[in-house]
């Protein structure tokens, strides 16, 4: 079965940051409790990576997402807004 994300782009753009504010990877489907991942797209190579190392604040909120692309190695941090849900 195939679990659609939340496609909108201000509506996936709002959930992954609400989810990093909580301090979470996955934001959760409200109709059938899937989780979605938060995955970042290669700005060399386009392949979806999923996060590889994560800054968080005092509070728990993560402020920094890192990823390594398994297709070409390379590192690199990705903003809010160049997150993505699987």
């Amino acid at each position: 079965m195939e679990h659609a994300p939340l496609r909108d782009s201000a509506g996936e753009t709002a959930a992954v940051r609400a989810a990093l504010d909580a301090g979470k990877l996955t934001v959760p489907d409200p109709k059938s409790g899937f989780q979605h991942a938060i995955y970042a797209t290669c700005p060399h190579d386009g392949t979806h990576v999923s996060a590889r190392r994560i800054v968080r604040e005092a509070h728990g909120a993560i402020t920094q997402v890192t990823a390594k692309c398994p297709q070409c190695g390379a590192e690199f941090t990705a903003t809010p807004d160049e997150l993505h849900l699987r």
